[in-house]
């Protein structure tokens, strides 16, 4: 037990660029990512996909929903 310590979720909005390479500008632009995931590994074009992946699906209305929520544990530090 608590090998590892997993970074929380608050201020997550204020912490960009997002993704190990900083790939991702926004939280929108990392969510876009586990979009398109799914569809990658559905499509065999994925290298070592986990098997969950290919039942998962979000929609733009999904990212909208889970944007505003990680937004909304943001500290206001102004």
């Amino acid at each position: 037990m608590a090998r590892f310590k997993t970074p929380g979720l608050r201020n997550l909005g204020h912490s960009a660029p997002y993704v190990h390479a900083g790939r991702a500008g926004s939280l929108e632009g990392v969510l876009g990512l586990y979009a398109e995931f799914p569809a990658l590994a559905r499509a065999g074009t994925m290298r070592n996909p986990a098997p969950e992946l290919t039942g998962m699906a979000l929609t733009g209305t999904d990212i909208a929903a889970l944007t505003a929520f990680l937004r909304a544990l943001n500290e206001d530090y102004e």
